[in-house]
């Protein structure tokens, strides 16, 4: 949807195999999923298969929003949330949430398996809000996507609203229309920057993730596997 050619430093399947086979193998996959799902002989298998339903169609709704959101320079701060809430937190939430419901966890460790993903997720989008236009690691992908397609990121909102000398001209850019060079999206990037949004964004993604290891500590994993979930999470603190 987002017309991204790189996926993990390979040809987006799109882009190697066009837009209809992508589509058809997507829609394949999900047919597999909820097949596969409900072969399992777990007692909690259609209360799995009500949770992935609703949280794919939840991820699908985020999508949509996403798309809809691109140059809408007047867009509240807390639409553009519910932007990465939809298409991101409660996605991961849902996947965590649905793994924990078939095992022997009780309702407690189930909801803050979920609360996790859902925290993890929050934190790894505005993680990776930051490294489409400062990267710290290589992600496979083209730099600066977001802003080229002029997506309406919570950071970028924020800075709109922040009252900045130069959150004029960032809206100036957010307006406008046309395929920007490099050099100008180095400088719409420099904007953000400067009007504060990137520390903006390091901090909520501090702050999820702060959230989201407590409720992984809630849970009561063992102590390897906390361990493990909490490396893997450090890996996207901004």
């Amino acid at each position: 949807m987002d017309r991204e050619t790189l996926r993990r430093g390979r040809p987006a399947l799109w882009q190697a195999y066009g837009h209809d086979r992508a589509l058809v193998a997507g829609d394949a996959l999900i047919g597999l999923a909820f097949a596969s799902l409900s072969e399992h002989r777990h007692r909690r298998v259609r209360d799995a298969l009500q949770v992935m339903g609703s949280f794919w169609n939840r991820t699908c709704a985020g999508q949509i929003h996403d798309v809809e959101s691109q140059g809408h320079s007047e867009l509240p701060l807390d639409e553009a949330v519910a932007v990465h809430v939809a298409k991101s937190a409660e996605g991961i939430g849902g996947v965590l949430r649905l793994s924990a419901l078939l095992t022997d966890a009780d309702d407690a460790q189930i909801e803050a398996v979920g609360r996790f993903g859902f925290e993890f997720g929050m934190a790894l989008q505005y993680c990776n809000d930051l490294w489409d236009l400062w990267p710290t690691i290589h992600q496979g992908r083209l730099r600066f996507g977001d802003i080229r397609q002029r997506k309406m990121t919570p950071m970028v909102v924020a800075c709109l609203g922040s009252g900045n000398a130069d959150s004029e001209q960032l809206a100036a850019y957010y307006r406008g229309q046309g395929e920007p060079d490099e050099k100008h999206l180095a400088r719409v990037a420099e904007l953000i920057d400067r009007c504060g949004g990137r520390a903006w964004a390091r901090e909520r993604n501090h702050e999820h993730m702060r959230q989201a290891l407590q409720h992984l500590q809630d849970a009561g994993p063992p102590p390897a596997l906390y361990d493990d979930l909490a490396t893997i999470s450090s890996h996207y603190l901004a």
